[in-house]
């Protein structure tokens, strides 16, 4: 399982425990993010998370799996299943971002700036407000009626506090997962995929809105929309399918 950027598997623990009664779940913080190290490399692409992942398994003795990804996860679960096409036995890629080419350079130039400590605290601000507004606006830093989430509310303080603990904890190499998922050639790559995959995509979800285009690229899987708790039925689902 391949958590979603900013943050770590954090995110995931709720879809963990409906699936864990009938499967073993592996999901790691990708490097730079939550509690593991920074990335060796200075600027990595989708294509070395993928890779990683891969050593991942190796080093667990593991040869074959179900892939599960949520955003930037998703494209990292697609770009696995393409260069290691052995390894993966079914995908899902949860909200895979198909951004419209001049979006996408918005994003890369103003979704996820670097983000130095400041004497002041002035970072902590910002990762509480930066946080806040994932939940609420997209892309975030448009804060107007127009990009309001309005399916979305707030967190709780202390699910807030949590998050935001995530981001700081990797504030020097946070950006560096956003960085890679808004240069990777999303569509490009998935046309190329031939295992079999189901696209999900969660009410209220600011990805939602590219689950069709998605669905008429892949050539061999299925689009999903489906609501927060009945994500793990319809993954279970799937991935039970023989």
């Amino acid at each position: 399982m391949a958590h979603s950027a900013p943050g770590s598997s954090l995110g995931l623990v709720g879809l963990m425990e409906a699936l864990a009664p009938s499967r073993r779940l592996v999901a790691p913080d990708m490097l730079g993010n939550g509690d593991s190290e920074p990335h060796a490399i200075a600027w990595p692409e989708i294509a070395d998370y993928a890779d990683d992942a891969v050593a991942l398994l190796d080093a667990l003795g593991i040869d074959r799996v179900d892939f599960y990804g949520q955003h930037t996860g998703a494209q990292i679960g697609c770009e696995m299943a393409l260069r290691h096409p052995s390894r993966v036995r079914r995908l899902v890629l949860d909200g895979l971002a198909l951004f419209p080419a001049d979006l996408q350079q918005q994003l890369s130039q103003r979704y996820a700036p670097p983000v130095s400590p400041d004497r002041f605290g002035g970072h902590l601000a910002w990762a509480w407000s930066f946080v806040r507004e994932l939940s609420l606006h997209f892309p975030h830093y448009e804060q107007d009626p127009e990009h309001r989430l309005h399916l979305n509310a707030v967190p709780e303080p202390a699910v807030l506090h949590a998050q935001v603990v995530d981001v700081l904890k990797s504030l020097a190499t946070y950006h560096l997962a956003y960085r890679a998922a808004f240069a990777h050639p999303v569509a490009e790559r998935l046309a190329l995929l031939r295992h079999p995959t189901l696209l999900v995509a969660v009410q209220g979800d600011p990805l939602e809105r590219y689950l069709e285009a998605a669905g008429a690229i892949l050539a061999q899987g299925k689009p999903a929309r489906v609501s927060r708790p009945g994500r793990a039925d319809a993954i279970a689902e799937f991935l039970d399918a023989t």
